[in-house]
């Protein structure tokens, strides 16, 4: 898995080519608050998902990091991409939920 960073003005990737089974197990609990707030999701939470994608990469980057290497247009696409990579690793897919399911 793979994440661009702008650090220092330059463009860095950063890699990570083993994803821990407790990194997964984040992702569960994360994934269960995020569907708890629902469209809703509260300043801490986003914090909460930033530094989750911290640790995925195994902190070769910090929180700071991201707040200020990723466009702002684009930062909760390329959460969520990672966070939702996690849980396709461990088999799971991510479905959004709705207030119309069942209707």
């Amino acid at each position: 898995m793979q994440i661009t960073l702008r650090v220092n003005k330059e463009e860095k990737t950063f890699t990570n080519d083993f994803i821990k089974a407790r990194v997964f197990r984040n992702a569960l609990k994360m994934n269960e608050k995020m569907r708890n707030e629902g469209n809703e999701i509260s300043v801490e939470t986003f914090d909460e998902m930033i530094g989750f994608v911290v640790n995925v990469f195994d902190n070769q980057f910090t929180v700071d990091d991201v707040w200020d290497g990723l466009e702002a247009g684009k930062l909760n696409d390329e959460i969520m991409r990672v966070f939702n990579n996690v849980l396709n690793i461990g088999g799971l897919e991510t479905k959004p939920s709705t207030d119309n399911e069942g209707k």
